[in-house]
């Protein structure tokens, strides 16, 4: 008799469960639509993806001069950040 019971008990934990996981589920694809339907705004700037960027000249941070065209032919990450100086 006993084995019946923890049966019945068992299946009542594994059925609770699978309705957590069933509502965990739909409130993920509500999400999901909810944040396709709200797109990013458009950019206020036009891209410039591709094409050739415009030379300048900057101080690293050794103090030496940089130039954007002395690296022609090579890929440049520029990373600019505001500084608080």
């Amino acid at each position: 008799m006993s084995s019946a019971g923890s049966y019945v008990s068992s299946v009542g934990r594994g059925s609770f469960s699978h309705r957590v996981l069933v509502a965990a589920f739909c409130f993920l694809q509500v999400s999901n639509v909810i944040a396709q339907s709200n797109p990013y705004p458009k950019p206020q700037v036009p891209s410039a993806a591709g094409q050739i960027s415009p030379d300048f000249t900057l101080k690293d941070q050794d103090g030496n001069n940089f130039r954007l065209s002395s690296q022609r032919g090579h890929w440049v990450l520029l990373y600019f950040y505001r500084g608080y100086w």
